[in-house]
């Protein structure tokens, strides 16, 4: 229990004051084209990605009806932090809210970005629109080489979720 609650903790520090995800390409080409609802929404859902933080790795998961599973394991074996949430696609822009959970299961830590994205040929670009904190409006192109098909996020989270209880 005290190594999840220290992961918990660890992940709410780091979900937001983690270096940048990806590196700031500073701004859209010119013949950036949005995606369409239809695309995001295929982007997202079925797929898991995955953030490495620094002291561990941050995985989501995004499901048809409107919610989200995100599990932290940090890098000393054992450690897991939860969260739940839900998302929205309007447009081009994906926004979701995590809620992190401490052991009690209470929510601790509430982590809600905003993300565009846009087309360049075979390339998928991403702005941070808000809720990124100092990586507000930056722009990248590696964002979907973090993501992959299937949901592996809900073992890590079940096991997260009963050890907290």
């Amino acid at each position: 229990m005290k190594k999840f609650a220290t992961a918990v903790v660890i992940s709410m520090a780091l979900v937001f004051s983690a270096p940048a995800f990806a590196k700031n390409e500073g701004k859209l080409p010119k013949s950036a084209v949005e995606l369409s609802e239809q695309e995001v929404k295929d982007l997202y859902l079925g797929h898991t990605v995955k953030y490495d933080v620094g002291d561990g790795l941050v995985y989501y998961t995004w499901f048809a009806d409107g919610t989200l599973k995100g599990v932290k394991v940090g890098k000393n074996k054992g450690e897991y932090g939860y969260a739940e949430g839900t998302w929205t696609a309007t447009g081009n822009t994906f926004c979701f809210t995590s809620n992190w959970k401490d052991k009690s299961g209470e929510t601790k830590f509430v982590y809600s970005p905003c993300k565009g994205w846009w087309r360049v040929g075979k390339q998928i670009w991403t702005k941070n629109i808000s809720g990124d904190d100092q990586y507000d409006g930056d722009i990248y192109n590696g964002e979907v080489k973090k993501m992959s098909k299937g949901d592996k996020v809900t073992p890590m989270f079940d096991k997260a979720k009963a050890a907290a209880k």
